[in-house]
């Protein structure tokens, strides 16, 4: 990978802000967008990221207010919105129209109002952070380890296991899908939600440069809103268990690809529970 080192250097300006004092925040906050310019590939990340992120919308839900009035910060749950939220609200704070200090104040303060630049680390750097390691793949190697060290299940140990622990250990399940399915038409939500993923990773696909890979990625999307609509989990998992490995490359389908897969799997482990 090109630039690695720059991108390993940014993501130790990442940790060197965590522990830095309040007073120099700042300073930290301006040498990771230095970083951040300076290395093509991460840049490049965050500008996909940003294209299909309404700063506006995304902040407004982002700095908000609890029930008794306290303004709080809530993360986006979608990884790419996550990224493209920490990038704006960093490059607002280095350019001057954030303030560091008085954002701690207002949505980072402890329970006795005082100021607690550590919660900001924790719920906005930290996550920055993190989705950068996996996006470059610079995960750390021990959790690997520890599958590797681990004894293999024989395939009659996995076939006496529940079904939602099955789920966990075999990538494809070893029945049908719909097998699991309580009552299929409850999954309505599920089904609009895939289709509308599925339109947006399309939309998004029309952006890119046209292969034999993209073609290939763009009948499947369509046949995962084909599914959908026919509200036919067993084929909308399957295609998603495709897509998965099919669209490996597209950076631009990376978080949306998380997402669709995120949709199914969720079906799955409430019908399972």
């Amino acid at each position: 990978m090109e630039n690695e080192n720059q991108i390993k250097n940014l993501i130790s300006l990442c940790d060197d802000l965590t522990t830095t004092k309040m007073l120099f925040a700042d300073q930290k906050i301006n040498k990771i967008l230095e970083a951040i310019a300076e290395c093509p590939e991460v840049y490049e990340l965050l500008s996909e990221c940003m294209n299909s992120f309404n700063k506006a919308k995304e902040f407004d839900r982002a700095f908000t207010k609890d029930s008794t009035g306290k303004k709080i910060f809530v993360m986006p749950k979608e990884e790419y919105k996550v990224l493209a939220l920490v990038f704006c609200l960093l490059a607002d704070i280095g350019s001057g129209k954030i303030k560091y200090d008085e954002l701690i104040t207002s949505y980072f303060a402890d329970e006795n109002n005082r100021l607690d630049s550590q919660k900001f680390m924790e719920s906005v750097i930290l996550p920055f952070k993190n989705l950068l390691i996996d996006a470059f793949g610079l995960q750390e190697p021990e959790s690997e380890t520890v599958e590797e060290e681990a004894e293999p299940m024989t395939e009659e140990q996995i076939e006496a296991l529940p079904p939602e622990e099955r789920l966990k250990i075999v990538p494809f399940p070893i029945e049908r899908s719909s097998y699991y399915l309580k009552d299929p038409t409850g999954a309505c939500l599920t089904f609009i939600a895939a289709k509308d993923a599925a339109i947006e990773m399309i939309e998004r696909l029309c952006e890119e440069k046209e292969t034999a890979q993209t073609d290939d990625v763009n009948l499947m999307l369509h046949c995962v809103i084909i599914a959908c609509l026919e509200q036919d989990f067993d084929l909308v998992n399957g295609l998603v268990c495709g897509l998965k490995y099919a669209t490996k490359g597209i950076r631009s389908l990376k978080y949306l690809m998380r997402e669709l897969e995120s949709i199914v799997q969720a079906q799955i482990k409430h019908e399972t529970k």
